[in-house]
């Protein structure tokens, strides 16, 4: 039988970080995927046993000083998230701080109260302890039925100096390229993709390479004009989202520098570590927009096309073979290097 966690430990975890031992064990012990990993600063996501009455809420970033903004796993791949909140509601077995339990009437939460509000859709809340850390509250619907407790980790505003300070991303370096030459040549695998869709199309894949880099493109997207010195844009898909070199490794060429994505309605993420990771994707029937797209989602890679072997030849004949290489292992491995493209764009547009 699964006993639902002590609340001490569930108070003990809140503003932890979701990579914690504790959190991994408590998410094996009740039969939850592990502790969330964010693709971006901006995202959110809650986990629990509502059998059990309790659930733990995560965000990728917390306005709180040692805690903002959050890490990156290796300083590159998916960002480090934290416990926000923690949820009680009326399945709970045990006692609660101060020994409350989810029977408490509302009555006696009103005396017990620090201050009270009616919150949205009439309910009431009562909150019974604050402090630097933490605020804990009861909520009841206006009729007196118990809806639960919450424990929130208290959070400064967005515009508070100490954490608008510390904002800035420790970014990779990047090294000072010089403005794109004019004419500047498609590597020799790219030529080849582009001969062969000119020739044969991509059977209903959602990409199309261009024959030459896009000038102005990335520049426009961010409102840099520096911003073209280290991507190239090399390719489109059906939205109009563009594909692009992110020239982040001085010394190697072109086609060894990862390809990233920036998608039509805002979406900006790796899709491969290289060219020939890119092309051993296209050969697996998957766009970029949709490896990206799935990856930051936590969905399923969909392989909208059959595989088309024939482009994984281009890939052999000009880089590298490169047998066994799966949509999801190409998109994990360049999120897991190439992640903090998201906020180098971010510092490029601001």
């Amino acid at each position: 039988m699964i006993i639902s966690p002590p609340f001490a430990l569930l108070e003990e975890l809140l503003g932890s970080r979701t990579d914690d031992p504790r959190l991994a064990g408590l998410h094996r012990a009740h039969g939850l995927r592990p502790p969330p990993m964010f693709p971006a600063r901006d995202g959110w996501d809650g986990m629990g046993v509502p059998e059990q009455g309790w659930e733990m809420a995560y965000k990728a970033t917390v306005r709180v000083p040692d805690r903002y903004p959050s890490p990156r796993v290796r300083g590159r791949g998916p960002v480090i998230g934290h416990v926000t909140k923690v949820y009680i509601t009326e399945s709970y077995p045990a006692p609660l701080r101060d020994g409350l339990t989810v029977a408490l009437p509302e009555p006696e939460a009103r005396a017990r109260a620090l201050d009270s509000m009616v919150a949205e859709y009439g309910n009431v809340v009562h909150v019974l302890h604050r402090d630097e850390e933490s605020t804990f509250e009861v909520r009841y619907h206006e009729d007196g039925r118990f809806i639960w407790y919450l424990l929130t980790l208290n959070e400064r505003a967005e515009n508070d100096p100490e954490l608008l300070e510390a904002a800035i991303p420790n970014a990779r370096a990047i090294p000072l390229w010089p403005a794109p030459a004019p004419h500047e040549v498609l590597p020799a695998a790219l030529r080849a993709l582009k001969a062969h869709q000119d020739a044969s199309g991509l059977d209903g894949l959602d990409f199309e390479t261009f024959d030459r880099f896009e000038p102005d493109a990335v520049a426009s997207w961010t409102g840099n004009d520096d911003a073209d010195r280290e991507f190239r844009v090399f390719g489109v898909d059906g939205s109009g989202g563009r594909v692009a070199f992110w020239l982040v490794h001085e010394g190697l060429p072109i086609e060894r520098q990862p390809v990233v994505l920036f998608g039509s309605e805002g979406h900006v993420g790796p899709v491969a570590k290289d060219l020939c990771d890119l092309l051993y994707l296209l050969a697996a029937g998957v766009a970029p927009f949709d490896a990206s797209m799935a990856y930051t989602a936590d969905e399923d890679i969909d392989e909208r096309t059959g595989p088309q072997p024939e482009l994984a030849r281009i890939a052999e004949i000009h880089l590298q073979r490169r047998e066994g290489r799966t949509p999801k292992a190409i998109v994990e491995d360049a999120e897991n290097e190439y992640a903090d493209v998201r906020d180098r764009v971010d510092v490029l547009a601001r």
